[in-house]
């Protein structure tokens, strides 16, 4: 039977950097790894919200990102 461990787990805000030629949003990310596995939705909301207040492009979207580590038990 397989097992199952959390690895890593990381933020990932991604912004708006522009336009492509096709209308398409160019998208940029900034990812902080090293999140607390704990970390409550509106936590991570608000510490994205305030990222947004200092980087020059619009967030577009909030991830997180679990990594996750499969073996054999």
């Amino acid at each position: 039977m397989a097992n199952v461990t959390l690895k890593d787990c990381k933020l990932q805000i991604r912004t708006r950097a522009g336009l492509l030629a096709g209308g398409k949003d160019k998208v940029k990310s900034l990812s902080l790894k090293g999140i607390n596995h704990e970390a409550e939705a509106q936590r991570l909301l608000d510490v994205s919200n305030a990222f947004g207040t200092v980087i020059k492009n619009p967030v577009l979207e909030v991830l997180r990102v679990d990594e996750n580590l499969i073996s054999a038990e």
